[in-house]
């Protein structure tokens, strides 16, 4: 397929990052130069996945680093592991590092991920709910008790009316979610 722009940044609009359906990851930093002059470096290798990415989130602190997801399984993919990824792009070299941050989240589609800029913890939703890596450790855990054992397709963190922040987990079939971060 062609690749579609998934998440821009507020801190630097020029570096846009894409994925395609066929497992393909993209960088641009001249997202805002005409038509026709963009520039994309492709930075996806053969130890990714081949699997269709399900979501880049980019970091709001640093437009050079995402979070990549990957839908599917690895039983289909078992000489390409992982389903949640740490991207770094060098715009002086056009590479990028990928850290494969799966861990112990098990063999199931991640469909989105989030990173809570406020404490460093970083959250992702599954086909089997929403689990949080808390910064520092290197372990997945549920995210709350509660929420229920569904797809969630999205994850938006957002400031509530009374100052507090919240994590939404829009899921397929049970409603929306909203689970208070710590601070």
């Amino acid at each position: 397929g062609s690749p579609t722009p998934l998440e821009g940044t507020s801190i630097d609009a020029g570096t846009m990052w894409v994925a395609s359906q066929g497992g393909r990851i993209f960088v641009t930093q001249d997202a805002n130069a005409p038509i026709g002059s963009i520039t994309f470096t492709r930075i996806d290798t053969a130890a990714q996945p081949n699997r269709v990415p399900s979501s880049v989130f980019v970091d709001p602190t640093n437009a050079n680093h995402a979070i990549v997801t990957f839908s599917g399984y690895e039983a289909n993919t078992p000489t390409t592991l992982g389903h949640v990824f740490d991207v770094v792009y060098d715009p002086a070299s056009h590479a990028a590092t990928w850290t494969n941050i799966s861990s112990d989240i098990g063999d199931q589609p991640v469909n989105d991920a989030v990173i809570d800029t406020a404490t460093g913890d970083l959250y992702v939703s599954t086909d089997f709910g929403v689990y949080r890596r808390v910064a520092g450790t290197t372990g997945w855990i549920p995210a709350a008790d509660g929420l229920p054992m569904a797809a969630v397709a999205g994850l938006t963190i957002a400031d509530g009316k009374n100052g507090d922040r919240l994590l939404y987990a829009a899921t397929h079939g049970r409603g929306a979610w909203a689970l208070t971060l710590p601070r």
